[in-house]
């Protein structure tokens, strides 16, 4: 079954940049949240990225943005969102219970062709179809935040994911201009797991006095070629998410994973990162 719309539920920063992604290279998206509010504002921040990033960087017209905007629809409920789509992405908040929820509702309403798709960037595929029947069409698809820009795709197959749905899904991401990487199932992945531990390790720097956020980020930069510094990276994901995932492998791969006190101390005072205006940086 050719894919031509794709439903993406979760109207977040990740979902909003796939949406972009996906009807930028001319797919129609169903774009799927809790109310019109949340979806109004997604749609309005899809505008700005196009006109700020694209339009007046001359890397697309003002016509083309257009043509981008008038192929996302926004929905707030899912079960009419998914009625004549081939792919189904979920970009919702990292949390399994509310995951295999999901995925569970999915699965009994879509038709059994309807690819079924994760966007998370920790979190089992494998553990997340395991309330569902059909689990064979269950795949992780993990994009990466602008997901407009990022270059890669990172494909993660569930235990039960079959070769047609992961040929299928590899074919679309490709079809996005990204290149794509085939990974197993495993806790963090290959990106997520990385990451996460020099982000971390860098928390545990700036607690222990070692340099200050500054150096630490210019130290990485200019010592790796990183775009950013991994406290900035931590501020852009969300300190939060981070919190999370390390919970998460710490719970799964051992106590070496577990999150710098600082981390947590950071959470609860709501020093989120760019979401809160401030987490190691004030923005």
């Amino acid at each position: 079954m050719e894919i031509k719309a794709v439903c993406i539920i979760g109207a977040g920063v990740m979902g909003s940049g796939i949406a972009q992604l996906v009807s930028t290279h001319g797919y129609n998206v169903n774009l799927v949240d809790l109310n019109e509010e949340i979806l109004n504002r997604a749609k309005s921040g899809i505008a700005k990225n196009l006109e700020k990033f694209f339009v007046a960087k001359n890397k697309i017209s003002k016509e083309e943005a257009e043509n981008v905007l008038n192929r996302i629809s926004l929905n707030a409920n899912k079960e009419q969102a998914i009625v004549g789509v081939q792919m189904v992405i979920e970009a919702v908040y990292e949390d399994m219970a509310l995951k295999q929820r999901l995925f569970f509702e999915l699965d009994a309403i879509c038709d059994k062709d309807v690819i079924l798709a994760s966007n998370t960037s920790s979190l089992s595929i494998t553990s997340i179809a395991s309330k569902s029947k059909f689990r064979e069409r269950i795949v992780g698809i993990h994009f990466f935040n602008p997901a407009p820009v990022m270059k890669l795709i990172e494909l993660v197959r569930g235990k039960k994911t079959s070769d047609e749905i992961l040929e299928k899904s590899k074919n679309f991401s490709e079809s996005l201009n990204k290149t794509v990487v085939v990974v197993n199932d495993a806790p963090g992945f290959v990106t997520t797991r990385l990451i996460y531990v020099l982000c971390n390790e860098a928390v545990k720097m700036k607690r222990e006095g070692i340099a200050s956020t500054e150096d630490i980020d210019v130290a990485c930069k200019l010592a790796f070629n990183f775009p950013m510094g991994p406290l900035e990276l931590s501020d852009l994901v969300g300190n939060d998410i981070y919190l999370h995932i390390g919970e998460y492998l710490a719970k799964k791969l051992g106590d070496k994973y577990k999150p710098s006190p600082l981390l947590k101390e950071m959470v609860d005072n709501n020093s989120l990162g760019r979401k809160t205006k401030k987490g190691f940086y004030v923005y």
